[in-house]
């Protein structure tokens, strides 16, 4: 994953991982980053609801991934 669209994962990560007020804010954050991706890739997407839309995608893999790693401590045997 390049550094951009991990800035936007994570970006839509910390809107889906807050509520109320700060979700509103972090979303205002991520959609000001959004636009910001869309500006710069214009040649290479199509819309910006299709950007979203990868990005969401790449979140949703991106947690699974977080789910399935193990334990940074390994149980002892």
């Amino acid at each position: 994953m390049n550094r951009e669209l991990e800035d936007l994962v994570l970006a839509y990560e910390s809107v889906s991982a807050s509520r109320d007020r700060e979700a509103e804010r972090n979303m205002e954050i991520f959609e000001a980053r959004l636009d910001e991706a869309f500006i710069r890739c214009q040649g290479k997407v199509s819309s910006r609801d299709l950007l979203r839309k990868c990005v969401i995608l790449a979140h949703r893999n991106w947690a699974l991934k977080q789910d399935n790693k193990p334990p940074s401590i390994p149980p002892k045997a």
